[in-house]
């Protein structure tokens, strides 16, 4: 069976491209959005003329999000067929509902990019945000799949029969026994459950597993992550359009640039105080209390120890201690003697199932006590411990980073007393205004960047051993084909994935710097200058 450890960097490397799109598909609408409502209001052509630049941009980039989302869902169901159990349960509303939603961002985007100049700013403003709200939409349906994934809403104590340590996942809507018979198939067979799933006749046999195929829209972690997770996408996007117009400020010294950087770092500076001391507050309460072994892994808690501040930030009362894996252990083993086959006997789960066909025997790890299962994975769970914790102190560091620029960039240009003097003189130490300016704005893309990279990392690396927390492994699901971890697979996959993305980011900086350049390829690779050139003769 092929090694899930080959195949993560491969899903991982195309999750993080399609990421970059993401961002920019949220953050340059609102960014374009600040352009427009500038002209409305002064009527200077600077800034229609620089929403019409993004416009291309997005136009460019949505394409790319397109493609890459496309290979990122091939990925998903060939690299990882054993998510269809979710996708068929779970996650099937979210993604039907995110197909209509994508639908819709076609529409609206196409209709903004034909009307843009033609229409009024206001209907265009409209427009754009009928656009980012279908967008916006999409990405919290997404969210709410992979937030699922990270806690399992609507599956009650059944994480917690396993691993006593974990929190009880909102109603139980699930049937107990097909679900757990299923997971110990997997389990006594060493097989991957696609391989089970995919048997003629298994729906059939099987039947209904879920009772509520809304239940993962109702999570109250996918609630918080909807919030944190556009943000953090729209503050990327937000940042590399300020730190693009920053750029040609810093080179040609045109004031016309500084007109468009002063409203983008202001629209900036209000959204990051939305998201990073609030939202991300509440993603952080939502991770102490559905994610233990991941808080305990961000804060390196080996044993459990006390941190006043931590305390106070995480829990709300400074002198609760941080739980570490050594009370996991002790949950662990109050399992006692109790086995695999205790377990299935309680569910009412026969020693031999026949599923589709096929006739599982469950008599080979009946003796398998639940306190050692639970053990080996919180084993398994700390082997991440220096990754996680690292990952996650680098990413704060660097969000403090990027709030500090855009503190000192809002009150450089917005004059408060006080405040504005301030931020002038810290911004003198970075040289004239040409260099301050751009370093401050090349500082929020580093406080965005690096934060929600190391954000996606911590939150998917967190969650290990499990590919769904606290039931499903990664062994589980990947696929069985031993072709996929092969050499040459590897390496054509690494290949189309790296020359489409790279191939995309040249493409949309030829937009962004000569965009009359970028449309005259665009001519030749269609064959337009030939053709004309024939009518012409």
């Amino acid at each position: 069976m092929p090694n899930p450890n080959l195949l993560r960097p491969l899903s991982a490397l195309g999750v993080y491209f399609h990421g970059v799109y993401i961002s920019l598909t949220f953050g340059l609408p609102v960014a374009i959005g600040v352009m427009l409502w500038k002209w409305w209001r002064t009527g200077d052509k600077v800034y229609y003329r620089a929403a019409r630049l993004m416009t291309a941009v997005l136009a460019v980039n949505f394409a790319l999000g397109a493609i890459t989302g496309t290979l990122v869902e091939f990925g998903l169901v060939q690299i990882w067929p054993g998510v269809n159990l979710a996708i068929a349960t779970f996650a099937f509303v979210p993604l039907a509902l995110e197909l209509i939603a994508f639908s819709n961002e076609i529409a609206f985007l196409i209709l903004f990019i034909v009307t843009l100049g033609r229409v009024r700013p206001p209907v265009s403003i409209a427009i754009l945000a009928a656009y980012a709200g279908f967008a916006y939409l999409s990405g919290v349906l997404i969210t709410t799949v992979n937030s699922w994934m990270q806690a399992p809403w609507g599956v009650g104590p059944v994480a917690k029969a396993l691993y006593p340590f974990m929190p009880e996942y909102g109603p139980n809507v699930v049937d107990v026994q097909k679900l757990v018979a299923l997971k110990l198939a997997a389990v006594a067979t060493g097989s991957p459950i696609s391989l089970i799933i995919e048997k003629p006749g298994f729906a059939e046999t099987v039947g209904i597993v879920l009772k509520d195929p809304n239940v993962a829209l109702y999570s109250p972690y996918a609630l918080v992550s909807m919030f944190h997770n556009i943000l953090a996408a729209i503050l990327i996007g937000m940042a590399v359009a300020t730190a693009g117009w920053a750029y040609k400020y810093f080179k040609t010294g045109n004031e016309e640039y500084l007109k468009i950087v002063k409203p983008l770092a202001g629209a900036f500076a209000v959204i990051f105080v939305i998201q990073a001391p609030i939202v991300a507050h509440f993603m952080g309460e939502m991770v102490v209390e559905y994610n233990p072994t991941k808080f305990a892994l961000m804060e390196g808690a080996v044993t459990t120890f006390n941190d006043p501040i931590i305390a106070l930030v995480a829990y709300g009362d400074p002198n609760k201690p941080i739980v570490g894996f050594d009370q996991f252990e002790k949950a662990c083993l109050s399992h006692g003697n109790a086995t695999v086959g205790d377990l299935a006997k309680t569910l009412g789960i026969p020693t031999v199932l026949q599923l589709a066909g096929q006739t599982v025997d469950l008599n080979g790890i009946a003796s398998l006590k639940l306190s050692d299962l639970c053990l080996a994975d919180l084993q398994k769970a700390m082997s991440y411990m220096p990754l996680v914790h690292t990952t996650y102190y680098v990413k704060v560091a660097f969000a403090i980073i990027g709030g500090l620029a855009a503190a000192v960039l809002l009150f450089y240009f917005y004059k408060v007393p006080g405040l504005s003097s301030l931020a002038a003189a810290i911004a003198r130490i970075l040289g004239d205004e040409r260099r301050r300016v751009f370093i401050l704005a090349l500082l929020l893309v580093l406080g965005t960047v690096i934060p929600a990279v190391g954000g996606w990392a911590v939150r998917e690396i967190g969650r290990k051993p499990w590919t769904v927390y606290g039931l499903l492994y990664p062994s589980e699901v990947v696929t069985p084909v031993p072709y996929a971890t092969s050499p040459g697979f590897l390496a054509v996959a690494y290949l189309v994935i790296l020359a489409v993305n790279l191939g995309g980011l040249f493409a949309m900086y030829l937009v962004a710097t000569r965009e009359y350049k970028f449309l005259e390829l665009l001519k030749r690779g269609a064959g337009v200058e030939k053709s004309e050139s024939k009518v012409g003769a």
